[in-house]
Parts: C-alpha cells; structure tokens; sequence
C-alpha cells in the first residue's frame, strides 16, 4: 500500500507541476484563475478546493497521509492569495496567506521537520522540480 500511497503523491505533485503555468497565465481574469485553482486541487488532492479551505488548517492537515500533500494545498491557496491581490482584494489576500502558512506549520506539527524535509527532497529528485506558480518578474 505504501508504494500506491507514493504513486497518488508523484501524480499530485506532477499535476501541480503541469498546472502552474496554466494558472499563472489565468492570473489576469479572476474566474478563469480560481477554475484553474479548483481543478487542479482536484485533479492533484483529489479533493475539492472549496470544501477544504471551509475548515481550519489543522484538520485538514489531519486528512492527509504524507506532508507534500499539505505543501500541493498551500501552494494552492497561496496562488489564491495571489490572484486575490491582483484583484484588489487584499483582504481575502491576507487570510489566504494566512492559512497558506497555517497549514505549513501544521504539516511539520503532524509529520515532524525531518520527515517533512525528507520527503520533499525524495519527491523533487523523482518529479523534478515543479514550476514555480508566479511569474518571474513578481
């Protein structure tokens, strides 16, 4: 089970990976950005984005068997951030900062610095690394 296990997070983190350019460019047109967000949570959690967001960061961490997963949602919300900023709403900005950095800390609470170090190394060394989410000039 553990190599099934392993094989879902490669895909997750492959996704991600192919995703961030397609939500980079949506960046400008606030509908076409957050659909991107959402179907790539899906297409790499294999959980909807909005559900997950509704509850505090700890229980979702608490929903996830590996670190990187809570990594894939924060880089997510993260974007979210982003695109909220870009639109002026920096409110919601803020929050989704928060919560990005609320469910880091709560992945290395759950899962333990080292593992969590750990596993990003063996994950970017399988994957490669994904492309980053913002633009170069950001």
């Amino acid at each position: 089970m553990p190599s099934l296990r392993y094989a879902f997070l490669l895909n997750a983190v492959r996704e991600l990976g192919r995703s961030a350019p397609d939500i980079a460019r949506a960046r400008a047109s606030w509908d076409a950005c957050l659909e991107r967000i959402r179907e790539t949570c899906v297409a790499s959690l294999g959980m909807e984005f909005d559900t997950l967001t509704r509850f505090d960061a700890r229980s979702v961490v608490g929903l996830f068997s590996h670190p990187e997963q809570a990594r894939i949602l924060a880089r997510l919300v993260d974007e979210r951030a982003r695109l909220c900023e870009a639109h002026g709403r920096y409110a919601d900005a803020l929050a989704d900062s928060v919560y990005a950095g609320q469910l880091l800390m709560g992945s290395r609470a759950r899962f333990g610095l080292p593992r969590d170090a750990r596993a990003a190394d063996v994950l970017e060394r399988e994957a490669g690394t994904p492309a980053p989410l913002m633009d170069a000039g950001e």
